[in-house]
């Protein structure tokens, strides 16, 4: 694939655009962002979608960090992560390139937390482990266009700059995903 800065800029708005209307139509905050992320760059699959099942709802619909950002160091971890424990440098710069995604994260929405999030978003928290609360925010958020769907759309975007920047410095991804095979 190109990744050029022109290519770039397309690849990460329809990244976001992606996540913003899976969340919207599908719900599960963490694989509507891998979704987009995975589309949208054609990297991963559905193995790599089923692993991010859990990390809906701030972890198990616990509230703790926000689905769309696990999905995108999940995507950032498979791609530059390591296969092999003594992988230590693979490590490194891994762990590198997720810290960015967490802190361009952290920024954006003052906290890395869903229950923050939502509470910034809705006014309110959730329940999500209570199946009327979760119809609730999932009602909420069929009603307005700034709910969760925007956190997605935000954490795809953010996560697919990070993926440029891999790509721009120079790590091809055959060698990326050489060790994924």
């Amino acid at each position: 694939m190109d990744f050029t800065h022109e290519n770039c800029k397309q690849l990460i708005e329809r990244a976001a655009q992606l996540a913003n209307r899976y969340e919207t139509q599908y719900f599960g905050c963490s694989q509507t962002t891998l979704a987009g992320l995975i589309e949208a760059f054609g990297i991963g699959g559905p193995d790599l979608l089923r692993a991010s099942t859990c990390f809906a709802g701030g972890v198990a619909r616990r509230g703790i960090i926000c689905g769309g950002l696990t999905a995108g160091l999940m995507m950032i971890g498979f791609l530059t992560g390591r296969d092999d424990l003594e992988m230590f440098a693979q490590y490194q710069r891994a762990m590198g390139y997720g810290n960015l995604l967490y802190e361009k994260f952290q920024e954006e929405f003052g906290t890395v937390e869903c229950s923050r999030i939502q509470k910034i978003k809705f006014g309110r928290t959730f329940d999500l482990q209570s199946k009327e609360e979760r119809d609730e925010l999932h009602r909420r958020m069929t009603e307005m266009q700034d709910g969760c769907q925007s956190v997605t759309s935000a954490g795809a975007r953010l996560a697919a700059e990070v993926i440029c920047q891999i790509f721009d410095e120079n790590v091809p991804l055959a060698a990326m995903l050489a060790f994924k095979r």
